[in-house]
């Protein structure tokens, strides 16, 4: 049993953003030690909720197995909150979360400054620039840029980051491998090679509405402060405010940002930079490649467009599977199953590109029906897979 286990057992039991969490690492150092404690000494511990104990007591850590599977399928790592790699900012919350699914690096949140850029998904063309080139500025002056992988302003800021070779973080409102917003695939596979994809959601869950403001915690908790670019007065970005307010954060916003009450309004890139220059004087550089000085308000073409950047990133997302699907063809794997001698002579003629059936038939010499036999057989024991063009690769 490792200590995944135990966490990702504790996860189960406390629930997503339990409020409490704070309160019990006060009381306990692991999770393990949680879980060897009895039903009466966690009563008596006067930290946790019935319900939540009740919870300790239904769950196995045998059922973490599966969370476990699912993350090694999918690439994604599980961050506990023991684990130095996880936010350090994000562990002075009280509601932190218990286990972070991170597909990528967090190594960068340690050596730069975590910043949120924020605003509305239906944003206008000249605020999409303007989170663009704010993201750039920003970027390449020492600070990470964290947002919620969402169109619109979420996706400038990303893209921002990107455009200048920095790494971004997108923390998602529901689990790796859920099919929510498919047309943002490629930024956020992208962002996992140049940053990470965060989620406090086990694999595969489905994001709903109740899911986004509890992923905001996150955004404006593992930041220093939290910057709107455009917002109505009702958006999601307003949650995302409030919560930074309660988080004790800094709150920062663009002129014409509708939300009221946020104590910062800025105009260029340098206010941000000179809010923070005393702070965190170690780590903020000034970088004359971007132009710190630009007004954002009056923003217009004559800088890099965001939309000019997002078809560099399809590009980008184009490649990156490419290279996997050449590293996949590559890696031919031992056969370990009971299959017959005809598929394991057909397994053989496989290297790096893809196979026709009638290039397999001249190669083979193989009677037709044996052939598809033999196919079917890789096909079951998951050697080899047939895509969309009917062509067979290895698996």
């Amino acid at each position: 049993m490792t200590n995944l286990n135990y966490y990702l057992w504790l996860q189960g039991a406390l629930g997503i953003a339990p409020s409490n969490a704070g309160y019990i690492f006060e009381m306990y150092h692991s999770a393990e030690e949680i879980y060897r404690d009895s039903p009466m000494q966690r009563r008596m511990a006067n930290v946790f909720t019935p319900a939540q104990i009740s919870k300790m007591e239904s769950l196995y850590l045998e059922d973490t197995y599966k969370t476990v599977e699912q993350c090694a399928s999918l690439g994604v790592d599980i961050v506990t909150y023991e684990d130095n790699s996880y936010p350090y900012y994000l562990r002075q919350i009280s509601d932190f979360p218990i286990v972070l699914y991170v597909k990528g690096s967090l190594e960068t949140l340690s050596r730069k400054i975590p910043i949120a850029i924020v605003g509305t998904r239906d944003a206008t063309p000249q605020r999409l620039t303007a989170a663009t080139e704010l993201s750039r500025c920003l970027s390449k002056c020492g600070f990470a840029v964290v947002s919620g992988g969402a169109i619109g302003i979420d996706s400038a800021a990303h893209t921002g980051a990107i455009s200048v070779g920095e790494e971004t973080f997108a923390v998602l409102g529901g689990g790796h491998g859920s099919k929510y917003l498919k047309t943002n695939e490629p930024l956020r596979n992208v962002i996992a090679k140049n940053g990470a994809t965060i989620s406090e959601w086990p694999p595969f869950t489905e994001p709903h509405k109740g899911t986004f403001p509890i992923r905001n915690r996150i955004i404006s908790g593992m930041t220093v402060g939290t910057i709107v670019v455009e917002a109505k007065k009702k958006s999601g970005s307003l949650i995302t405010v409030n919560r930074a307010n309660d988080q004790g954060r800094d709150v920062m916003a663009l002129p014409g940002v509708e939300i009221e009450d946020i104590p910062n309004v800025f105009q260029m890139p340098l206010d941000i930079v000179g809010f923070y220059l005393n702070k965190f004087a170690d780590k903020i550089t000034i970088d004359e490649s971007v132009d710190l000085s630009i007004d954002l308000t009056t923003i217009g073409n004559d800088v890099v467009n965001y939309n000019q950047e997002f078809k560099k990133i399809k590009t980008a997302d184009r490649e990156i599977k490419e290279e996997e699907l050449r590293r996949k063809r590559s890696k031919k794997r031992e056969i370990t199953d009971p299959i017959s001698e005809n598929a394991r002579r057909v397994y053989a003629a496989f290297g790096a590109d893809p196979l026709s059936i009638n290039k397999l038939e001249e190669t083979m010499a193989m009677p037709l029906t044996d052939l598809l036999g033999a196919l079917t057989e890789l096909e079951v024991f998951g050697y080899v897979e047939l895509l969309a063009d009917t062509n067979y690769v290895i698996k």
